[in-house]
């Protein structure tokens, strides 16, 4: 029994030992770390958590610069697409106004009391009435002072009754579709 009793008390002797030690040194995360190093390891931790907030301050900055070129981006790709619906017409306008131009060939000089005339000139005014309403305007000309962006002088002549630049006679209509000329006016202009 005195044996027993020995390594009794060598195992006691050893884990109060251990447990001396054990009260020195910090466990951090289930590992015993030497209180002469926590210093160096709050130091670690400060530099990390610069280095951490230098990062998300990096990622911030590209995350707002990508996202306000996203918002431009998206901005511009509506403008492109209200153009684009604004002016995807202009190419079926610009054909159909020789037809608009030979309407108005026939209508001149006839009788608007005629059956047939009365049928023209409501198909006629039917049509331009559609044309309106997708952003066809008519140039006026006659009269008017030359403007070379929406009027095209094909004569010029000297006029006692018109005033030098202004316009004598229209030959062709011209037209603006949204505000943009689609057609100037052929024009006739006083020297």
């Amino acid at each position: 029994m005195d044996e027993k009793n020995l390594n009794d008390d060598k195992l006691n002797k050893e884990q109060s030992e251990d447990k001396e030690i054990l009260e020195e040194d910090e466990v951090i995360d289930g590992e015993i770390v030497d209180d002469d190093y926590e210093s160096v390891d709050e130091d670690e931790n400060e530099i990390n958590n610069d280095k951490l907030e230098e990062d998300f301050n990096e990622f911030k900055d590209k995350y707002q610069r990508l996202l306000a070129d996203f918002t431009n981006y998206k901005q511009r790709e509506e403008a492109s697409k209200a153009d684009f619906k604004k002016y995807a017409v202009s190419n079926l306008v610009e054909k159909l106004l020789p037809v608009l131009d030979n309407f108005d060939r026939a209508l001149k000089d006839q009788n608007p009391e005629d059956g047939l005339v009365k049928g023209i000139l409501m198909t006629r005014d039917e049509m331009l009435s559609i044309l309106k309403n997708e952003g066809l305007e008519e140039i006026s000309s006659d009269g008017e002072l030359f403007d070379p962006n929406i009027h095209q002088a094909v004569l010029a002549e000297d006029s006692d009754e018109v005033e030098s630049d202004h316009i004598i006679e229209t030959f062709q209509k011209g037209y603006k579709l949204n505000n943009r000329v689609i057609r100037p006016a052929m024009v006739k202009v006083a020297k």
